[in-house]
């Protein structure tokens, strides 16, 4: 496997942004709106308020919300955040209206909010991970959120759960048929945080998951041949000191498929039993991570 770091253009920039702020329009007006579901953000807030003024489509409660919230982002958190944010806070109730103005809104029964819930939760996720992995920001609650964090002890994570927590809670007790079905909406729409939360993992991060392991041994030739012979993974050497003992140790460093694992492991302990071993998830992989054949040749031939 071999992956570089590339430059990334400002056209290709600039349309990743707007491709991931269009999937997420999608995901809300296919799937979300019609379910009546308030998922959190600034959408969500507009799904709220079309609940009090009906005659008011979801994309202008979005796009008079965004404007205000990024206006609080300019004063509070600085012209970056207000720049960083720019894109996604106009584009996606420009999107959502120009859906509004030409596709009619698709009609689901009860028995259809489950499928709403996945499909909507996957285009959100598939949108806001294309939109995160290239540096750009969805605006709305996320700029309240950093409001929050900044201006309070709250960490990020605490904040967002606060924030979106609120909206969610709000749309409950706002359901038009009452609070019993509110809840049970609130479920639902929990169920698509949840959802678009693991599919934009996958896109940010890489839908193949990796593992680093790190051995500490005495052994480190007898460790490094068994490996490559049997896996051909590279890996880095560095000499390391024991802390309390302060014997020499050798500090082994690879990255491996999650299925490889049980073979290091075994082969680890056939080898060094006493070897301390310590394994990390390895979310995104730059550089060449398997030797070249030459390389596997030489140390196996050792």
């Amino acid at each position: 496997m071999f992956s570089r770091i590339r430059n990334i253009s400002k056209l290709e920039l600039y349309f990743m942004l707007s491709l991931g702020v269009f999937v997420m329009a999608m995901g809300y007006y296919f799937f979300i709106i019609p379910s009546g579901l308030v998922t959190g953000g600034a959408t969500g807030i507009a799904i709220i308020l079309t609940r009090y003024f009906p005659n008011v489509p979801v994309s202008v409660f979005s796009l008079i919300l965004n404007i205000i919230i990024m206006t609080f982002g300019f004063f509070l958190l600085g012209k970056q955040e207000f720049v960083r944010s720019a894109i996604g806070s106009l584009e996606f109730p420009l999107f959502l209206g120009f859906f509004e103005l030409v596709v009619k809104p698709p009609q689901f029964g009860l028995n259809d909010i489950i499928l709403m819930a996945l499909y909507g939760g996957g285009f959100i996720g598939l949108g806001f991970g294309i939109v995160m992995k290239y540096g750009g920001s969805t605006g709305g609650s996320d700029i309240i959120i950093r409001i929050v964090q900044k201006y309070t002890p709250l960490t990020l994570g605490q904040s967002l759960y606060l924030v979106e927590s609120a909206i969610v809670f709000a749309g409950a007790f706002t359901h038009p048929q009452g609070l019993s079905s509110g809840v049970i909406a609130a479920l639902y729409a929990i169920l698509v945080i949840f959802v678009s939360g693991k599919v934009a993992d996958m896109i940010v991060l890489g839908a193949q998951q990796k593992k680093a392991v790190h051995i500490v041994t005495d052994q480190p030739k007898a460790i490094k041949t068994a490996i490559f012979q049997s896996l051909n993974r590279g890996m880095t050497e560095i000499p390391s000191l024991g802390g309390y003992t302060e014997a020499k140790k050798t500090v082994l460093i690879m990255v491996i498929q999650n299925s490889e694992y049980h073979i290091v492991r075994n082969l680890i302990q056939g080898i060094d039993a006493k070897a301390f071993v310590y394994v990390t998830p390895a979310s995104e992989i730059h550089g060449e991570w398997t030797p070249k054949e030459e390389v596997f040749k030489q140390h196996g031939s050792s």
